[in-house]
C-alpha cells in the first residue's frame, strides 16, 4: 500500500548531506596536487579516458535534461528516443575529423585554434562568447535544479542556490580538472543509479519484472495521453519532431558542441592523445544512450506506477501551479466531459514536467527520495563545476593580459582559483536574476544560451576545412548566424506581430539552418573580401 507523504525524513535529508560532503573531500583530495597550470587545467595530459568519457556525459545531461525526459515521455512519448541515433552518427565526425585536428596542437584553449586564420579580435570574440553562453548556462542550471529541490522539499530556493554554488566552486577550484572530473564520475553514477531506482520501484509496486510497463494500447490510457503521431519526414517547418529533424538536430548538436565548446575540448585535451580523446567521446556516447534510455523508462514507469495507483494521481491544482495563467482553467473544463481516468491521465500529460519531482518528494520512501534529491544536485553540480573550470581556463589563457605576471606556476594556480571563485558568484548571481524574472525568463535564457552554438562551431568548421576563410568572414559566420537562430526562435512573436497570426517554427530547424547560413555566409563574405583585396594589389 502506497501513500502521499507530505515531508523529507531525517534519512532523506542524511543521504544529501553525505553527498555533499563526499564532493567536498573529493576537492579537498586533489587540491594537494595542485602545483601547476598544467595539472589544474588538463590533469597534465594524463587523464584515463574512460573516466573522461563518463565525466563527460554527466556534464552534458543537466538537471533540465534528467528532469525533463521523462516529463517529454508523458506529454508526447518515446518519440524523443530517436535523438540517439544522432550521437553514433556524429562519432564519426567528431572522432575522425575534428579531434585529430585539436589534438594536433599543444593548445590549452580550443580557441586558440581560431587565431591563426582569423586573428586575435576572432579568437578573443569566440572565448567571449564561450564565457557569457556557460555563465548563463550556469546560472540556469543551479537556479532549475534550486528551484526544483526547493518546491519538493519546502527549503529555501535562495539557500539552495547558495549550497549549490558554494560546494560546488569549492571543490572545483581547490582540486581543478581531477577534483571535476572525479566529481563528475561519482555523479553519473547517482544520476544513472537515481533513474534506476524509479524503475526499480516501479517493478516493486506491481511485484513483476514486466507488467510494471503500461498498456499503450489500452484505449482508455492512449485517449488520455493523446500523443502526437511522430512522422518520419515533413517539410512543414510547424511540426514539433520528425525522426529526420530530431537526428538532424542532435548531429549538429554533437558536432558544435565537441567541435567549439571549451568544456568538451579541455577533456579531449586532458588525455594523452588523439586517439585516447576519440575513445573517450565513444565512452560519452555509450553512457549517454544508456542515461537517456533509463530516463526514458522512467516515464514509462511514471505513467505505469499512477495507472496501477490513480487515487495518488495529484490533483490539477497541485501539478499546474507553475503553469501559464489560463491552463488551470482550461483543464478544468476538460475534465468535466472526460472519463475518470482518462481525466486523470490528461492531467499528468498536462503537468507533465513537474511529475517526477512531485514523485520523488510525495511517493518515494524514505531513503529513495535523499537518493533522487542528490541525483537532482550531481546532474546540476557536474555541468556547474565543469562550467567554472573551463571559463577560468579560458580566461586566463585567452584574457592573460587581464592578470598580473605570476611570480611562478603556483601563484598563477592561486589566481586561478581567485579567478574561478569570481566566475561562480557571477554565475550565482545570475541564478538570482532568473529567480527575480520567475518562469518566463528560463525559456528565453534557453533560446539565448542556443543563438551562439552554431556561430562557434561554424568558426571551428571554416578554420579546419575551408582554409580560403578569412576574417571578414569569421565576423558575417557570427552575425548571420545570431540573427538566424533570433528569427526561427522567435518567429512565432514575429509573424504575430507582423500578421496577427502565430506560427512557431519547430525547435529542430534552429541548429541546423543556423549552422548553415553560418557556413554559406562566411564563404561568401571570404570570397569577396578575398576577390576585393586582389583587385586592390592588382591595382597598385
Amino acid at each position: 500500500m502506497f501513500f502521499v507523504r507530505d515531508n523529507l525524513s531525517p534519512l532523506d535529508v542524511l543521504v544529501v548531506v553525505a553527498y555533499m560532503l563526499w564532493m567536498l573531500a573529493i576537492g579537498i583530495y586533489y587540491s594537494r596536487r595542485q602545483t601547476d597550470t598544467s595539472e589544474y587545467f588538463l590533469g597534465r595530459r594524463s587523464m584515463n579516458w574512460l573516466i573522461v568519457g563518463i565525466s563527460t556525459m554527466a556534464t552534458l545531461i543537466s538537471t533540465i535534461t534528467y528532469l525533463t525526459m521523462p516529463g517529454e515521455v508523458i506529454a508526447n512519448g518515446f518519440g524523443v528516443l530517436w535523438s540517439q541515433l544522432s550521437v553514433w552518427i556524429a562519432f564519426f565526425f567528431v572522432g575522425y575529423l575534428i579531434i585529430p585536428r585539436i589534438m594536433s596542437h599543444k593548445i590549452t584553449s580550443g580557441y586558440q585554434l581560431l587565431e591563426k586564420q582569423f586573428g586575435i579580435r576572432i579568437r578573443k570574440a569566440a572565448a567571449c562568447l564561450f564565457v557569457l553562453t556557460r555563465v548563463t548556462w550556469t546560472g540556469l542550471v543551479v537556479y532549475t535544479c534550486s528551484r526544483a529541490v526547493s518546491q519538493m522539499t519546502g527549503w529555501s530556493l535562495e539557500v539552495v542556490i547558495l549550497v549549490v554554488g558554494i560546494i560546488t566552486v569549492s571543490y572545483t577550484t581547490m582540486g581543478g580538472i581531477r577534483a571535476v572530473i572525479a566529481t563528475d564520475v561519482t555523479q553519473a553514477f547517482i544520476l544513472f543509479g537515481g533513474a534506476l531506482l524509479v524503475v526499480g520501484f516501479a517493478m516493486y509496486s506491481a511485484r513483476s519484472v514486466v507488467s510494471w510497463f503500461p498498456n499503450f494500447h489500452d484505449p482508455v490510457i492512449s485517449a488520455g495521453l493523446s500523443w502526437p503521431d511522430v512522422k518520419f519526414f515533413s517539410l512543414n517547418l510547424t511540426d514539433r519532431i520528425t525522426v529526420v529533424g530530431i537526428i538532424v538536430m542532435y548531429i549538429v548538436w554533437w558536432i558544435a558542441t565537441a567541435s567549439s565548446d571549451q568544456l568538451a575540448i579541455q577533456r579531449y585535451l586532458s588525455t594523452r592523445d588523439a586517439n585516447a580523446a576519440r575513445k573517450s567521446f565513444l565512452t560519452n556516447a555509450v553512457a549517454n544512450t544508456i542515461v537517456v534510455v533509463v530516463l526514458t523508462l522512467c516515464g514509462a514507469a511514471l505513467i505505469g506506477f499512477f495507472v496501477r495507483n490513480q487515487t495518488l494521481i495529484p490533483p490539477a491544482e497541485e501539478l499546474l501551479r507553475n503553469a501559464k495563467p489560463g491552463v488551470l482553467e482550461e483543464v478544468r473544463k476538460m475534465l468535466n466531459d472526460l472519463p475518470d481516468l482518462q481525466g486523470r491521465l490528461y492531467v499528468l500529460k498536462r503537468g507533465a514536467d513537474d511529475v517526477f519531482p512531485w514523485f520523488i518528494a510525495h511517493i518515494l520512501p524514505a531513503g529513495l527520495s535523499g537518493v533522487l534529491i542528490a541525483a537532482l544536485f550531481s546532474a546540476a553540480m557536474s555541468s556547474v563545476s565543469s562550467g567554472v573550470n573551463s571559463i577560468t581556463t579560458v580566461l586566463m589563457v585567452d584574457f592573460a593580459g587581464m592578470f598580473r605576471a605570476a611570480r611562478d606556476e603556483r601563484h598563477r594556480v592561486k589566481q586561478a582559483r581567485l579567478t574561478g571563485i569570481f566566475v561562480g558568484m557571477v554565475a550565482i548571481l545570475v541564478s538570482f536574476t532568473q529567480h527575480l524574472i520567475h518562469g518566463n525568463f528560463m525559456e528565453v535564457a534557453q533560446k539565448i544560451n542556443g543563438f551562439f552554438i552554431a556561430p562557434m562551431a561554424a568558426l571551428f568548421i571554416m578554420a579546419f576545412f575551408m582554409k580560403s576563410t578569412n576574417a571578414a568572414g569569421a565576423w558575417a559566420a557570427i552575425a548571420s548566424g545570431f540573427l538566424t537562430g533570433v528569427v526561427i526562435s522567435y518567429y512565432g512573436e514575429i509573424s504575430k506581430l507582423l500578421t496577427g497570426n502565430e506560427v512557431k517554427v519547430s525547435f529542430m530547424y534552429i541548429l541546423p539552418f543556423s549552422l548553415v547560413v553560418c557556413l554559406v555566409a562566411g564563404y561568401l563574405v571570404s570570397l569577396i573580401r578575398n576577390k576585393l583585396k586582389s583587385i586592390h594589389s592588382s591595382t597598385r
